[in-house]
């Protein structure tokens, strides 16, 4: 599925339709594309890429719906492909990945990334600042274009209000990042998995409200003498077949978790 907006392409792709974290959105912008999607369609991506002028590819973070076809981007289009510090070891030493991640999105190839640039001209007149934005992930990196008001989110938003969160994130790194790109100059986000968000901020803002407020229930809970699975159930509600098919890697249970940190 082909997106479009202020002369930025997207390409939403995914092997099932299991709502928005079941897919991912590349982003072209001049001759940059953000993010590569998930090896498992590599074809639809190869094509898309093939069809445009290609110099780079900067990758959001290491996960592999994200990452996924950075070593295809190098060996057959010819790209320059970057990824944030942090996450260049699990791309070169290879993806550590469960049984629903290899279903859902396939298993990437190592390759060998360059360290994102802090700024990176990406064609066309646009410049992209790289912005560390942890939480998600350790390498979770944003990028900026301050002149038009662009910010290229990666997995930072993704929804105002979560229920599920990955064993391996963290809700006050998260809180920061969202504090950190709050005082940035930007309008509209391109989410990697929501698509164009055209009221950025306020997005940006409610997530944040939201995981603030959320964070302090859970702890004042959790100080009561609840346990997690009741604090679960009462704020979050009954897990759902997600979890159950990611075997608690993506759960209400592990967002109560991190929010006590």
């Amino acid at each position: 599925m082909l997106l479009e907006h202020q002369g930025i392409e997207g390409l939403r792709v995914g092997r099932f339709d299991l709502g928005i974290s079941a897919a991912c959105i590349l982003y072209r912008v001049g001759s940059t594309v953000i993010d590569t999607g998930p090896p498992n369609q590599w074809r639809v991506v190869r094509r898309f890429l093939r069809e445009r002028r290609v110099a780079r590819v900067l990758i959001t973070h290491h996960h592999e719906d994200h990452a996924g076809n950075g070593a295809r981007c190098l060996a057959e289009l010819g790209a320059r492909v970057y990824l944030p510090e942090a996450g260049l070891r699990p791309a070169m030493d290879g993806f550590p990945l469960r049984a629903y991640q290899r279903v859902l999105w396939g298993a990437p190839r190592r390759f060998e990334p360059e360290p994102v640039p802090r700024q990176t001209d990406a064609g066309d007149g646009v410049r992209l600042r790289a912005i560390p934005a942890p939480g998600h992930s350790p390498d979770m990196t944003c990028y900026l274009e301050p002149e038009r008001g662009w910010l290229f989110a990666g997995d930072l938003y993704i929804a105002s209000k979560p229920r599920f969160m990955r064993a391996d994130e963290t809700v006050d790194d998260q809180i920061a990042s969202l504090r950190s790109v709050l005082a940035l100059d930007f309008a509209t986000v391109f989410c990697a998995h929501r698509g164009v968000v055209v009221e950025g901020r306020r997005a940006i803002e409610a997530k944040l409200d939201y995981l603030v407020s959320l964070r302090d229930q859970v702890r004042d809970l959790h100080d009561r003498g609840h346990s997690i699975a009741r604090i679960t159930r009462t704020l979050l509600g009954r897990e759902t077949a997600m979890s159950l098919l990611t075997m608690y890697h993506f759960s209400k249970r592990n967002l109560v978790r991190a929010c006590l940190g």
